[in-house]
């Protein structure tokens, strides 16, 4: 009987953690006071809630207006969603095909609001390999995946992505002002691809190219990180090349999908 009991209560407990989580999808910010209200439930039990789905990365907290918001892990439940038709599954064999070939780690991101978070990782098998996580955030100045998205982004879109931009330096590399970051952008759009030559991790080194959605906008790119010691030059020539063939077609396969789904 006191199993029984138990479960009842973590039971209740789920449903609550949804209840919190369904009312911050409807909206964009809110304070511990306004869920509270809205759910009806003892503020020292949101606070509770809250405080474990922070800890385990489903929800943010502003640290200045100490709102919350539903975070970019659950990108990765979104896009899963949609097998057949969607961004993972059909990337997926071209991530699985560069990494097979150039045996270095496969990343995959998507903009979501206002930066790109990595939706997919496919590692090295190399003992010493780089590798982001599932839901990190990708910056515009220090990362090729970053940059491949901006660059071919509506000057527009572009201007309001970095209207409040902060240049965080990570090594003695980093772009660190509009104007660099303004004619890097520029190069990698005449180029088709972004390069990240310890910008972001000293001895690190990554290149990327832009995937586009039916209106024709980056939306997601693809990248390869590796050691620098690893990076020969005639690999990243290659990649160079075979990489945005890649992307653009994953791009033409995610608009016939679109279109035979609409």
């Amino acid at each position: 009987m006191t199993f029984i009991r138990d479960m009842s209560s973590k039971i209740k407990v789920v449903t609550k953690a949804f209840v919190v989580l369904e009312t911050l999808s409807r909206e964009s910010k809110l304070s511990l006071k306004e869920i509270t209200d809205m759910v009806a439930f003892p503020k020292p039990t949101v606070f509770r809630l809250l405080y474990t789905l922070q800890s385990l990365g489903y929800v943010d907290q502003d640290p200045d207006s100490q709102t919350f918001t539903l975070s970019s892990k659950f990108v990765s439940f979104v896009d899963g969603a949609n097998r057949g038709n969607d961004l993972l599954s059909l990337a997926r064999p071209f991530m699985e095909k560069l990494r097979n070939e150039f045996k270095e780690t496969v990343n995959l991101a998507r903009l979501v609001d206002d930066s790109p978070v990595y939706i997919n990782v496919l590692e090295s098998s190399h003992s010493f390999r780089i590798s982001d996580s599932i839901g990190d955030h990708a910056s515009y100045h220090s990362t090729a995946i970053g940059k491949s998205i901006i660059a071919f982004l509506p000057l527009e879109k572009r201007e309001k992505l970095l209207k409040n931009y902060s240049f965080t330096r990570f090594t003695k590399k980093t772009i660190m002002n509009f104007s660099t970051l303004g004619k890097e952008l520029e190069r990698v759009k005449k180029q088709g691809f972004a390069i990240d030559d310890e910008e972001g991790h000293d001895g690190v080194i990554c290149i990327s190219a832009p995937i586009f959605n039916r209106e024709h906008q980056a939306y997601a790119a693809i990248s390869l990180s590796m050691p620098k010691v690893r990076a020969k030059k005639q690999m990243l020539d290659k990649l160079k090349k075979e990489l945005p063939k890649i992307t653009q077609m994953i791009s033409a396969s995610l608009e016939v999908k679109t279109a035979k789904a609409s």
